[in-house]
Parts: C-alpha cells; structure tokens; sequence
C-alpha cells in the first residue's frame, strides 16, 4: 500500500524539525525521534531527497556528540523491506 507522498513530505519535515531542535537545544532524544520518522516515512519517490534528509539528521546527531553508525543502523531495519533506497541511505550515509 504504501504511504501517500503528502504524508512522507509532512514526515520528512517533522524529522527536520527535530533534527534541527537537536543540534539547536543538543537533544539525543531529538535526533532519535527524527530518524525513526524517517525510517517510517521511507524515501517515498525521491531516493536523492531522502539521502539530504538523512544526511541532515547525522549532522545533528554528530553536533550532539552521537555516533550515528548504530542508530542508522537500526533504523534502517524498520524501513519498509521493498524500500531499498531509504535503507541503503540509512545505513550508508553515517559512513560517508
């Protein structure tokens, strides 16, 4: 089924938000939030788009003092299976 391009914009913004709260008030939990949203919104129809949301949040999550290799990680074990490109986002850009 999937889920509506609409709601993967409105989630990607709310990861945003966080994102952007975290490296504002240095709150892990924030970076957290983000990336689980993240990995429920999957890349929707734009791979590359979601590859800057996921880079947006490891800066964050770096800014706070995190290791984002193991968060990514397990987010990306809650992407939907068929969503290649958000795993392979999830996984790869903490690398980079």
């Amino acid at each position: 089924m999937g889920i509506a391009p609409e709601t993967v914009r409105d989630l990607w913004a709310h990861a945003r938000d966080e994102a952007e709260r975290a490296g504002r008030e240095l709150e892990p939990s924030a970076v957290r939030r983000a990336v689980v949203v993240l990995a429920v919104a999957g890349s929707g129809d734009d791979p590359e788009g979601f590859r800057e949301q996921v880079r947006g949040v490891m800066l964050a999550a770096r800014k706070v003092g995190m290791d984002p290799v193991p968060l990514f990680d397990a987010a990306s074990a809650m992407v939907d299976r068929g969503d290649v490109a958000a795993r392979e986002a999830l996984v790869t850009s903490p690398r980079e």
